[in-house]
């Protein structure tokens, strides 16, 4: 009897054993413990974060409850961006949203031939959540990309990626730069974006279709004002592949300027701290991952000559009219991994602009607690073969001649190069039957608004601008009297154009417009009608172009840097340039349009030129 009464008791205890193996093995993970105290500590949304977590806790499924743990204990510091407020997850998110973004996860990875060859915690990375960065939030995206976007492609992941990706018809438009991200539904509904929004639904169509793709990012050009993105799919050993955008702006390599860092935006990341320091936004989240390494760009260590306050981290940013935009970070003076501005894969195709310095201006920055920014050293060029501190000699001065803003790139180039060989013609007669050249555009004319003295034998009434087949392009086109006074005319064009209303920007006296027909085998011509034969002694005309040239009648400042942006005086502009005196040598060095504009860059000046970085 009391054999069995032992039995009995070692047979409970080894079923209790048991049960709490079980348990464990069912609930206990890497982000239980994470998850719940987010469950505890948000508490706006209990309710429907315990909601979800229970579901998968309670229905014996490891790896879904795992899932469901890692979304939750990553989801503080995620929000949606819509208009300038931030609306976090942690309030809003519904358990029955999340349940269904998570089913369809596993349903993808049960059915993607790619998947078997990637582990869990890529799964858990690079498909399985429910958003890709900050944009409004749709639950149904995985399932509804498999609508529009496909490839039938089973064995080579990066064919069936690059197949897709040709898939997403984005037309990338300036006017929506600056916008907030769309949602999925916006996206598909205007087919117009930036460069966020087509990298954000190309990453979804990609994770709908079963491929571990990234949103990777440039923060900030080392060499224009704004930054960019793009999508890398990752393979299973953690390498990328980065794609290509397959739009009619960006079809140059993935990267196509100066590159200081590029970032992965991740799900997952480290609970941000509550430091005593400030962090601008990019660094305070702590979900990004910095890939600079990983991608063809030259990139070395950086160490800083640290010379002023410091509050926590040291950062080195980047030149932006708005402010210094912090691209790196480090809790000492070396930072790694800093980009130089240089490709592995460039070419005489790949040259971005003329007059481009060799390297990339940083400044060390760091910030005050209310966020206010204090440079902590001299700006300073990293390239390749050396980095070098930029000091203004405030005792040895110069004069400086400055012609442009901002420096010209072989895209605005490229639009003058379209006016080269077009003829200017003055007749009597409207069908232009006594035609006589007046002017020929033998060369690539300048990229901004020029005038052009002619020779008349005799009055003419109706002038035009004629390129003979190929494109036709041109900004601007008027005609002036000896003392440069703009005379009266009546716009004309050729018969082909006559019902085109975009013609009339060609006549609006302003730069930025532009008329321009696509590969023409016809003779296009626009023109003018003076109503009465008139001696005109200046044509005046621009192709397509930036407007950042000096321009006679704007005002204009030019700074120079020590320790602060400087002042060296308000000018009008006279000409297409402009001189200042005592300028500081060796300085670096922004001229501001006052009047108009804001692509800006600054400079230094060597030899009589413009040095841009």
């Amino acid at each position: 009897y009391k054999n069995q009464i032992i039995c009995f008791k070692m047979k409970n205890i080894l079923i209790s054993i048991i049960a709490v193996f079980m348990t464990l093995g069912c609930s206990s993970n890497e982000y239980e413990e994470a998850a719940w105290n987010v469950v505890k500590e948000f508490n706006n949304n209990t309710t429907e974060l315990t909601s979800f977590l229970e579901y998968y806790k309670t229905n014996g499924d490891r790896e879904k409850y795992e899932a469901a743990c890692f979304i939750i204990a990553n989801m503080p510091g995620k929000y949606s961006l819509i208009g300038e407020n931030q609306i976090c997850d942690l309030n809003v998110v519904k358990s029955d949203s999340l349940i269904y973004s998570l089913e369809t996860s596993f349903d993808i990875r049960n059915s993607s031939p790619f998947l078997k060859q990637y582990s869990f915690s890529q799964f858990l990375e690079y498909i399985l959540p429910y958003r890709i960065f900050n944009e409004p939030l749709e639950y149904y995206w995985k399932s509804d990309c498999l609508r529009h976007f496909h490839s039938d492609e089973k064995s080579d992941i990066i064919k069936a990626a690059k197949e897709i990706n040709s898939q997403v018809k984005i037309k990338l438009s300036i006017e929506n730069y600056g916008d907030d991200i769309q949602s999925y539904s916006e996206i598909m509904s205007s087919k117009y974006g930036k460069c966020d929004d087509r990298t954000s639904l190309l990453v979804m169509a990609l994770r709908a279709n079963g491929i571990p793709a990234a949103y990777e990012f440039v923060p900030c050009w080392g060499s224009s004002n704004n930054g960019h993105s793009f999508v890398s799919i990752v393979l299973p050993d953690d390498s990328i592949c980065p794609l290509q955008n397959q739009d009619e702006i960006s079809s140059e390599n993935y990267v196509h300027r100066k590159t200081p860092k590029i970032y992965r935006h991740m799900y997952s990341g480290k609970r941000p701290l509550k430091e005593k320091y400030f962090s601008p936004d990019m660094f305070c989240h702590n979900d990004i991952m910095d890939v600079t390494c990983m991608h063809n760009i030259g990139k070395r260590e950086v160490k800083a000559n640290i010379i002023g306050h410091n509050n926590g981290y040291n950062y080195l940013s980047v030149f932006s009219p708005s402010g210094w935009i912090p691209v790196a970070r480090a809790k000492s003076e070396k930072f790694e991994n800093i980009g130089t501005g240089t490709l592995t894969f460039a070419n005489e195709n790949s040259i971005e602009a003329i007059g481009l310095g060799d390297g990339i201006l940083y400044l060390p920055i760091s910030y005050l607690n209310d966020g206010s920014v204090i440079p902590v050293g001299n700006p300073m060029i990293v390239s390749d073969c050396f980095v070098c501190e930029i000091e203004p000699d405030t005792t040895n001065k110069e004069s400086v001649i400055l012609t442009r803003k901002y420096p010209l790139s072989l895209r605005i180039v490229d639009f003058a190069r379209l006016m080269r060989f077009g003829t200017f013609e003055a007749a009597n007669e409207k069908d232009f039957s006594d035609a006589v050249e007046i002017y020929k555009i033998k060369e690539i004319p300048e990229s901004r608004l020029q005038t052009i003295e002619v020779k008349l034998d005799k009055p003419y009434r109706y002038v035009r601008y004629k390129r003979p087949k190929g494109t036709f392009s041109i900004a601007e086109l008027r005609l002036l009297d000896a003392d440069k006074n703009k005379l009266p005319y009546v716009p004309m064009e050729c018969a082909i154009l006559m019902a085109d209303k975009d013609i009339i920007k060609v006549f609006d006296n302003d730069p930025l417009t532009y008329y321009e027909l696509k590969a023409s085998n016809l003779d296009i011509w626009v023109g003018m009608d003076l109503k009465r034969a008139t001696d005109f002694t200046f044509i005046e005309f621009a192709p397509r172009n930036d407007d950042n040239s000096v321009y006679p009648g704007d005002m204009y400042e030019l700074f120079y840097w020590n320790h602060k942006w400087i002042s060296l005086g308000i000018q009008k502009a006279k000409d297409f340039n402009i001189k200042y005196d005592n300028v500081p040598k060796n300085a670096l060095l922004w001229l501001r349009n006052l009047t108009r504009g804001h692509e800006e860059r600054p400079f230094t000046y060597d030899g009589g030129n413009q040095v841009w970085w």
